[in-house]
């Protein structure tokens, strides 16, 4: 056990720590650093592309990058964060690419600002390691890159003899204190190491949009001391110009701009030029060379009407705009609540297990489009986009199906309306438990008042209701059947264990139990054409998590997981009979309640169930498997519920005469 620190050593640890990135030096001291590692001169999207990567990358079981400065922060947005990464990649080798503005284009909680933020920690803590240090000229209110005192008829000798690139001019502050203080002598001026940070505007910068119709765009471009505007250009330049602005602020990084559409066009044009030419513009003082990264929002109703517009021709044409939706899987949008959920303090009321699945189902179904596959359901498309097992529909179909249907995600239940309905209803003091129905009906409840929701179809949230009932019902089921039997757990995990080992000797060329991989497949949908491609891509997946130590069940993985619950599952018409109470016979009676508790006991000590919920899922899967109605449309566009929305903890004996 680690001993405490004391007041003392607390401080000593705390001065080292605050002094470890402390760095001093001159430009000739400087110039030694970089002719000796020429990669310390990064220009901004090369840095930002950098701390991405520093931050660590896997490969995904399905051979795809997984880039962990967004894992376990943002959900079901692989593609949108693949290419938001490729942007600075591209932008890093100094591409046509970095002179665009990065849009990132959504509804409102779609994790636009998530990922921004998460850009801007990444560079922050990536300029406090030892590989990705920054230098300034000392006193520069915009971290100058020291390389700009090197004139341009030497650059191109830097270039050809140590292959530093050298782009951008002094800005008037550093050229004033060059001439007046050190009277042109670059080798003596100040360097120092910088570490970017938000809250000290060093190279990061923030500006929103909230007023249409600023004064000026000194908040952008920096102010002016109209007390210094006395002199020469030189002097004036060098003491008048604050350059406390948020673009001078973002030099050699990053700067985000919000709700960029709500800006004025005089804002506009500014950043326009920032982008497009790299220079800060200053009304009748001339402009001032900088390096970064221009990092935008924005939801669809504000771009659209910008993209309408005849008057923004150019700066349409430096934009490069990513979809950032909501996510159309069931299990990502879980993760977004169990997330949430996670940085709570609020002592609620217990979640059934299949709470978070059902809003999250009823939440997805809004965001889809209606399928135009033939003798397909909402509900199938929700199953197959979830990965699940859905009949006739491959992995391939399920690509072609969101590639036909790009916009999917762009409207519908925002996970911040999900999240406000279920810790409004969750902290009730009356609940002991929140169960899955319960939940359901609040995020019913609260459309009204979803000022989000321009257009509120009753009849089409109706069926939102109807299809997620059916679904509920159908994982009830599942809980029941997995707890019907003891030790499912344990045989499910033989089987797939089993299965794996064959696939791993069929894969190698060695010999497997053919008979074997065969049953399981069959329950997969597999044909026997498709028997190899299958094995192959199986083996891979779980190959790629043992090695990176990645704990796995039977669940992993949708499709042997649907095989594997087949084959050890009751049947719907033997689970019934097990949990409907014999009319007569005491033996019979004392079975069932014996049957009963064991399974309810095996939901509260395997599967996270409480009293409450065991005794509520139970009686449902009953009432679903005798095919009793859950939920029926009142005339009126409200709905009637015909189950039991505040269940209670069940008191004395199961067996009630």
């Amino acid at each position: 056990m680690t001993s405490k620190q004391s007041v003392r050593e607390i401080l000593a640890e705390s001065v080292r720590v605050a002094g470890q990135n402390e760095w001093e030096g001159t430009f000739e001291n400087y110039l030694r650093l970089v002719t000796d590692d020429p990669q310390i001169p990064r220009l901004s999207h090369k840095l930002i592309y950098d701390s991405i990567i520093a931050a660590g990358v896997e490969e995904s079981p399905l051979g795809e990058p997984v880039y962990k400065l967004f894992d376990d922060e943002i959900f079901g947005l692989e593609d949108k964060l693949e290419r938001t990464v490729q942007y600075f990649a591209s932008a890093a080798n100094r591409l046509e690419i970095r002179k665009r503005i990065l849009l990132l284009l959504g509804p409102p909680a779609s994790g636009k600002s998530t990922i921004v933020a998460l850009l801007k920690k990444a560079l922050q803590d990536y300029t406090q390691s030892e590989q990705g240090t920054v230098y300034a000229i000392k006193g520069c209110p915009m971290q100058e890159e020291p390389l700009h005192l090197i004139p341009h008829e030497m650059r191109s000798t830097i270039k050809e003899q140590y292959g530093i690139h050298i782009e951008g001019d002094l800005c008037p502050k550093c050229r004033y204190i060059l001439h007046s203080k050190y009277q042109g002598k670059i080798a003596d001026m100040p360097i120092t190491r910088v570490v970017f940070s938000e809250q000290e505007a060093i190279g990061i910068g923030f500006y929103i949009a909230t007023n249409p119709n600023p004064s000026d765009a000194s908040l952008l471009v920096g102010s002016i001391d109209t007390n210094q505007l006395e002199g020469d250009r030189l002097t004036v330049a060098g003491k008048a110009f604050r350059m406390d602005g948020e673009f001078n602020v973002a030099n050699r990084g990053m700067v985000e701009f919000g709700e960029i559409f709500k800006a004025d066009k005089h804002l506009l044009t500014t950043l326009l030029g920032l982008a497009q030419e790299q220079l800060i513009k200053m009304e009748r003082f001339g402009s001032v060379y900088a390096d970064e990264a221009i990092v935008a929002h924005s939801n669809e109703g504000d771009f659209d009407t910008f993209m309408s517009s005849e008057h923004s021709e150019a700066l349409k044409d430096r934009i490069i705009a990513i979809q950032v939706p909501y996510n159309v899987r069931v299990r990502d949008e879980v993760r977004i609540y169990k997330k949430m959920l996670s940085s709570s303090v609020s002592q609620g009321a217990h979640l059934a297990p299949l709470t978070l699945s059902t809003i999250s189902t009823y939440a997805v179904l809004s965001r889809l489009d209606a399928p135009d596959r033939q003798g397909m359901s909402l509900l199938d498309k929700l199953r197959a986009y979830d990965g699940r097992v859905v009949s006739h529909v491959s992995v391939d179909d399920v690509k072609q199906m969101m590639r036909k249907h790009p916009n999917e995600g762009m409207s519908g239940l925002s996970p911040r309306y999900v999240m406000n309905r279920l810790s409004g209803v969750a902290s009730d003091p009356e609940i002991s438990c929140l169960p899955p129905l319960r939940a359901l009906n609040a995020l019913w409840e609260g459309l009204s008042e979803n000022v989000s929701l321009d257009m509120f179809n009753h009849a089409k949230f109706i069926g939102f209701v109807k299809d997620t009932v059916e679904e509920y019902g159908d994982l009830a089921v599942r809980d029941i059947q997995r707890a019907y039997k003891e030790g499912f757990e344990d045989s499910a995990k033989e089987l797939l264990d089993d299965y794996l080992v064959n696939i791993e000797a069929f894969c190698s060329g060695r010999e497997g139990n053919e008979r074997d991989m065969r049953d399981m497949e069959k329950q997969c949908g597999v044909v026997e054409k498709g028997r190899a491609d299958f094995r192959h891509q199986i083996n891979k997946y779980f190959s790629n998590l043992k090695s990176r130590n990645v704990e796995y069940d039977h669940s992993s993985e949708h499709r042997l997981q649907t095989a594997i619950e087949t084959r050890l599952f009751p049947d719907r018409r033997t689970l019934e009979r097990a949990l409907t109470k014999p009319r007569m016979g005491k033996t019979k009676r004392v079975e069932w309640d014996r049957q009963r508790k064991a399974i309810k006991d095996r939901l509260e000590k395997d599967y996270g169930y409480c009293q409450v919920c065991a005794e509520d899922v139970v009686d449902y899967g009953l009432h679903v498997l005798k095919k009793g109605s859950v939920v029926k449309p009142q005339k009126t566009e409200g709905i009637d519920w015909q189950w039991d929305l505040k269940p209670s903890a069940p008191s004395g004996t199961e067996d009630k005469e």
